[in-house]
């Protein structure tokens, strides 16, 4: 009758969404707000002139609301799943917001990962005094702020078709872009989603089990968004797990093999390989380098700032404060951080520094020089 009354449906929805984007720009800073809830056609053409980021996903389900206890588990895959998929259509009209999670929950790790690389804002609904500090460090700098990807994370192509929640041998495998390098997330969400026959979400254990995949390079989609990241001239790439610790050279299209148990991830962090040049004439090779990233944070390769190669040496600015690893051919000569000599370490062909905490949000350049 309401919609009767006022012109029918369209009209009424016209006028709700016209009201709400005046009193946004009025009372929130032009487009301060998050929308949540707001998954339906009449917000997408009618609702994104002031709201900019948008939920994804459903709720971030700490228990199952019907009482299931393995809910505790197979709900944090559904809601990963959720919300990577979604952002394929809902990512055309807003930036995807992948919601809260509870840091002392048993699948908190599982959930900082996604939510790190999804390249949305990161927040928690702990209870007060119950945090875990020690987690959160690994998303969120001194001075408050996060490593946010310069993209929305979508699913690799090879999983689109695929079920990665109930069919018992597919890992959620998810990318993204920072300034200087992409970034691989793998997710064993399989034990629970959707079922058709009884229309709600329902535990699968069945499926719950070690899934494993193939993680490349050419996973990433380094062409798109508004920072893409150019290939030209690369070969080789430098792919650092975070779980593992462990670098590895690969090609374009070469692969490594990750296999996770139930509600486990392992995020890669890829970084195209580079030459410095020209070498020397006392040298037939150029020395290659590829920057990592912090290798205390879980989106390691967000710490980058800027990368300059020059003929002796690799300028990197680095925000945060940790570990912070690089794929170098050859061991530096020297390594400098704000232009005071450092102690360091090259073993595996990985050169580390340790980078303190300037005490400002401005980011400390490491110098390594080669020659």
């Amino acid at each position: 009758m309401l919609c009767e009354e006022n012109g029918g449906r369209v009209e009424l929805a016209k006028a709700y969404y016209k009201a709400l984007t005046e009193s946004v720009k009025r009372h929130f800073n032009g487009n301060g707000v998050i929308a949540s809830m707001e998954h339906c056609n009449d917000f997408m053409f009618l609702g994104t002139e002031a709201i900019s980021l948008g939920r994804v996903g459903d709720d971030f389900w700490c228990t199952d609301p019907s009482g299931d206890p393995n809910g505790t588990f197979w709900l944090q895959g559904c809601h990963m799943v959720h919300c990577a998929y979604n952002s394929l259509w809902m990512g055309n009209f807003i930036h995807p917001d992948w919601d809260m999670f509870q840091s002392t929950h048993p699948c908190a790790e599982f959930h900082a990962a996604s939510r790190a690389i999804s390249g949305g804002p990161i927040y928690v609904s702990d209870s007060v005094g119950h945090h875990d500090f020690r987690l959160l460090k690994t998303l969120v700098l001194p001075d408050g702020t996060i490593l946010r990807c310069h993209h929305y994370a979508l699913p690799t192509r090879d999983c689109l078709f695929l079920d990665p929640l109930h069919d018992g041998h597919t890992l959620l495998k998810i990318w993204n872009l920072n300034r200087y390098t992409g970034v691989l997330g793998a997710f064993n969400c399989q034990g629970g989603g959707w079922c058709r026959k009884d229309r709600r979400n329902k535990c699968a254990s069945e499926f719950s089990r070690a899934v494993g995949s193939t993680a490349r390079p050419s996973d990433i989609e380094w062409s798109h968004g508004k920072s893409p990241i150019p290939l030209h001239g690369v070969e080789l790439f430098a792919v650092y797990s975070f779980r593992g610790g462990k670098l590895s050279l690969l090609k374009l299209e070469d692969g490594i093999d990750v296999s996770l148990d139930p509600f486990h991830f392992e995020l890669l962090t890829v970084s195209p390989v580079k030459s410095l040049s020209p070498p020397p004439p006392s040298r037939k090779t150029a020395v290659q380098f590829a920057p990592i990233g912090l290798a205390n944070m879980l989106n390691t390769g967000g710490a980058i700032q800027s990368v300059e190669f020059d003929g002796d040496g690799v300028k990197v600015a680095v925000k945060g404060t940790g570990e912070m690893k690089a794929f170098s051919s050859e061991k530096p000569v020297t390594c400098r951080v704000n232009g005071e000599e450092t102690a360091f370490a090259y073993e595996g062909s990985v050169v580390s520094v340790q980078v303190a905490w300037p005490g400002s949000s401005e980011p400390s350049v490491i110098e390594y020089l080669f020659f």
